[in-house]
C-alpha cells in the first residue's frame, strides 16, 4: 500500500493511504479501479460550502474506504452501481442541512434530489457499513434501491433528519446502531414549534422490504422508527415483510414506532415507552406485534386505525393512558385506500394490560357511517389496576374469553352497543364493578 498526498479532484486506482493531515479539497477524490483500499487513517478531508462529494464511487467492485475523517460536503461517500462496498471507521459530520424551523422533510425524494448527508448508497449490492461515527449533521446511512448491505454499530446520533433512511431497499441487516435524538423542530404557520417534521432514527418508504432491523437505539427521535408505506396522492407501496426486533425507540414526543399501509412485518422485543405513542399503525395488516414493553406512553401505548389482521401478544403494556386503541375515523385517505372502512380481525392474547387508564379501547368512530369494527378477539390477557379494563363500543362480533380483571376503580368491563360479543372463562376480583353496560 502506497501512502499520498492527496490532491483535489484526484482518482485514486490502487491501494493507498493518505498521508496523515487536514485537506481542503472541494472536489473531493475518485476511487477509480476495482479492489482498491483507501485507509484515510489520520487524514481530514474538508469541503466548501456543504458542496460535493468527499469521496466518490461509481460501477465499482470489492472497495474499502476506512478512517477519514470528513466535514463540509454535501456527501461524505457517495457511491453509485456498486458491489461489496466496505465503509469502515468513518467519521463524518457537517454536511449539507436544511436550516431549522422552516422545512417538514418529504419522505419520498429520488436519490436525484436527496437530502444531504454522511453517507448515501445508490444501487449497491453487497457490503459492510460499520463502525462509523455520523453525528451531527442531517442525515446519517441512506440506502437508495441497495440489497444485502450490513449497517452495523455506527453512531448517527443528534442528526435533523434521519438515522438510517431506506427507500427502495430490501434484504438489509440493519444492526446494533445507536441512531439517538434523530428530531427537527417545525414552526406551524401558526407560530407553534413541535419536535416533529418527518425527522426519526430510522425510515423505511418506496416498498423497503425483507430487512431485519435488530438491537438499535432509536430514542428520543421524532420518530423512533418509521414506515410508511403509502405516499399522497395514492402512491401505495408497501414495506413489507420485514423484522423489527430488540430496538429501543422510546422517548418520542411523537411515536416510538410508526408502521403504516404496510403489512406482514413483525415487532418483537422492542421497547417502545416514554413516547407520546409507542405503537401507530394505521392503515396496516398482517403484522406481529410480540413481546414488546409497552411503558408510560402520553396517549396510547398502541394506537391502530383502519387496520385489520394484527395479532398483538405477550405485550407488556403499562402505565399509558389507554394500553391498546384499535378503531376506525373515516378519514379523506380512504378514497386512495379502499376496503379499509373500518378496523377488523385482531387478535390481543396473553398481554398484561396493568395501570392504564384504560386499558384496552376498541370502537367505530361516529363519522363512520353504514359499516362498523369487527371481530375483535382478547383471550388469555391480564388486565389489572386499570381505571377500566376493556371497552368495547359499536363493535360487530368478537370473543373476550379466559382474561383476568383484578382491582378496576371503575369497571373491568365496559360494554356500549357490543351485545354480539361472546363473554366466556373470565375471572374477576377486586373490581369496582365487573361489567358496565352503557
Amino acid at each position: 500500500m502506497i501512502t499520498i498526498t492527496p490532491t483535489d479532484g484526484m482518482e485514486i486506482r490502487e491501494d493507498a493511504r493518505l498521508a496523515p493531515g487536514v485537506y481542503v479539497l472541494p472536489r473531493g477524490l475518485r476511487i477509480a479501479a476495482d479492489g482498491v483500499t483507501l485507509d484515510g487513517t489520520g487524514a481530514t478531508l474538508i469541503g466548501e460550502g456543504a458542496r460535493g462529494v468527499a469521496v466518490r464511487l461509481e460501477g465499482r467492485r470489492g472497495v474499502t474506504v476506512r478512517g477519514l475523517t470528513i466535514a463540509h460536503y454535501q456527501y461524505g461517500i457517495r457511491a453509485d452501481d456498486c458491489q461489496d462496498l466496505t465503509l469502515t471507521g468513518n467519521t463524518i459530520t457537517r454536511t449539507a442541512e436544511l436550516e431549522p424551523f422552516k422545512h417538514f422533510l418529504y419522505l419520498w425524494k429520488p436519490v436525484e434530489d436527496a437530502y444531504g448527508g454522511a453517507i448515501l448508497l445508490h444501487r449497491v449490492q453487497g457490503g459492510l457499513v460499520a463502525g462509523n461515527d455520523l453525528q451531527h449533521q442531517q442525515n446519517g446511512v441512506m440506502l437508495y434501491a441497495c440489497t444485502g448491505l450490513t449497517v452495523r454499530d455506527n453512531n448517527a446520533s443528534f442528526n435533523s433528519g434521519w438515522g438510517v433512511y431506506l427507500s427502495a431497499s430490501h434484504d438489509n441487516l440493519i444492526e446494533r446502531n445507536v441512531l439517538d435524538f434523530c428530531n427537527r423542530v417545525y414552526r406551524r404557520e401558526s407560530g407553534v414549534e413541535r419536535v416533529e417534521a418527518d425527522a426519526a432514527g430510522l425510515v423505511m418508504v418506496r416498498g423497503s422490504s425483507r430487512n431485519r432491523v435488530l438491537k438499535n437505539a432509536c430514542r428520543g427521535g421524532g420518530d423512533g422508527i418509521f414506515i410508511a408505506g403509502y405516499e399522497h396522492p395514492g402512491v401505495i407501496e408497501p414495506c413489507n415483510d420485514n423484522l423489527f426486533e430488540d430496538n429501543d425507540c422510546s422517548y418520542s414526543p411523537n411515536n416510538a414506532i410508526e408502521s403504516t399501509f404496510s403489512q406482514n412485518n413483525v415487532f418483537r422485543r422492542n421497547i417502545c415507552s416514554k413516547s407520546n405513542y409507542g405503537f401507530w399503525l394505521g392503515f396496516s395488516w398482517d403484522n406481529l406485534v410480540e413481546d414488546n414493553i409497552i411503558e408510560d406512553n402520553f396517549i396510547a401505548g398502541v394506537a391502530a386505525e383502519h387496520a385489520h389482521a394484527i395479532t398483538f401478544r405477550g405485550n407488556q403494556i403499562r402505565r399509558n393512558r389507554e394500553g391498546i386503541r384499535l378503531w376506525t375515523r373515516g378519514i379523506a385517505v380512504l378514497e386512495y385506500w379502499p376496503g379499509y372502512e373500518v378496523s377488523y380481525d385482531f387478535d390481543i392474547e396473553q398481554n398484561l394490560f396493568e395501570e392504564n387508564w384504560l386499558g384496552f379501547n376498541g370502537y367505530t368512530g361516529k363519522v363512520t357511517v353504514d359499516a362498523r369494527c369487527r371481530d375483535y378477539r382478547l383471550r388469555a390477557n391480564t388486565f389489572a389496576g386499570n381505571r377500566v379494563g376493556l371497552r368495547l363500543a359499536q363493535i360487530d362480533g368478537g370473543a373476550v374469553v379466559g382474561n383476568h380483571f383484578a382491582d378496576h376503580a371503575v369497571a373491568a368491563l365496559e360494554l356500549e352497543d357490543a351485545a354480539q360479543i361472546a363473554l366466556e372463562d373470565n375471572t374477576f376480583e377486586g373490581n369496582a364493578a365487573d361489567t358496565r353496560i352503557r
